[in-house]
């Protein structure tokens, strides 16, 4: 696989995780974003959405496609390649993204939920970025939070 490409004005992103973060409305899922400074861009998502990025993150096979699944065959089936998915804006603290798809040299641009984009990144090892405004804006030094991982001891 190639290197991703450098594009100006954001950052490539590390997929870490799907986490349960305690509201007082309850606990909820949360995306977790990484960049090469270790600063964390947490998104907020649905319970549907963490399912179907954390089953793709730990490669769960499923006998029939889950809906992420389905729409990665459709656009492999019709020579469609998931090029990048960027998350560019964030307005009243809501996220926005894109996802980039190329088909016979020509480059086609969709409105996406970030959750979706990423579901189906993760599913395709697609390139995520995040525009500098918005790490700038919502992300969170790492460490900031304290992720335990199954299996692994409290080290302090």
């Amino acid at each position: 696989m190639s290197e991703p490409e450098k594009i100006e004005g954001f950052q490539l992103v590390t997929v870490v995780g799907v986490f349960m973060s305690p509201l007082p409305e309850g606990a909820t899922p949360v995306v977790f974003l990484e960049n090469d400074r270790e600063e964390v861009l947490p998104i907020y998502i649905g319970a549907a959405e963490a399912f179907s990025i954390q089953t793709a993150l730990e490669k769960v096979p499923y006998p029939r496609p889950l809906t992420h699944d389905l729409i990665v065959n459709i656009l492999e089936g019709l020579n469609y390649k998931i090029e990048r998915v960027l998350i560019d804006d964030l307005n009243e603290g809501v996220f926005f993204a894109r996802l980039i798809l190329s088909s016979d040299g020509n480059e086609f641009e969709f409105d996406a939920r970030p959750s979706d984009s990423i579901a189906i990144a993760v599913r395709t090892n697609t390139p995520v970025y995040v525009s500098d405004k918005v790490m700038e804006t919502a992300s969170v030094s790492k460490s900031e939070y304290k992720i335990v991982f199954e299996g692994e001891e409290d080290k302090e």
